[in-house]
């Protein structure tokens, strides 16, 4: 028997290694890469993934009001309504409910309200239609058989925005 050759075996390791690397799941690269950056390439991403932004810029924008902080309540009121505009583009239907047509009806009109109301300026306005928008969100979940994920207007402790209580 022949001893084997140092640098074969280098070669065989690296090879191996390669080969390896290369059948790693696909959405490994997506992990390290933006929402953006996700959506640029083609990738859209879950309807799971996409609430949880919209949820995200919904408390946030909720915390604005809040702080009658007029920057960031457009700020986050532009990603908010983004969000939603990406949701209806890329999420047609889940579990056989009709998402696009279901967030379309119940959010955009009252996205557009809330832009309204931002407008006049009346504080009391603008946190009444951002009360609307969270009775939308729970509606929206309650006519798709998730009526136990209940948003609230996030004011206050709750660092999640969501009653997590048992009716």
């Amino acid at each position: 028997m022949r001893p084997t050759h140092p640098t074969f075996i280098i070669i065989l390791i690296t090879f191996i290694s390669i080969a390896l690397l290369s059948c790693q799941d696909s959405e490994t690269g997506y992990q390290q890469q933006s929402l953006d950056e996700r959506h640029h390439s083609g990738y859209a991403p879950g309807l799971a993934l996409q609430m949880h932004f919209i949820q995200q810029w919904t408390h946030k924008l909720g915390l604005s009001i809040e702080a009658q902080n007029t920057e960031s309540v457009d700020f986050y009121h532009h990603e908010l309504e983004e969000g939603i505009e990406e949701l209806i583009e890329t999420i047609d239907e889940y579990d056989g409910f009709p998402i696009s047509d279901l967030a379309s009806g119940f959010m955009i009109p009252v996205i557009e309200s809330l832009e309204d109301a931002f407008d006049s300026g009346d504080w009391n306005l603008i946190r009444s239609r951002y009360s609307v928008l969270i009775q939308a969100c729970n509606a929206c979940h309650a006519a798709t058989d998730h009526g136990f994920i209940k948003i609230t207007e996030g004011f206050g402790n709750n660092p999640f925005n969501q009653d997590f209580s048992v009716d």
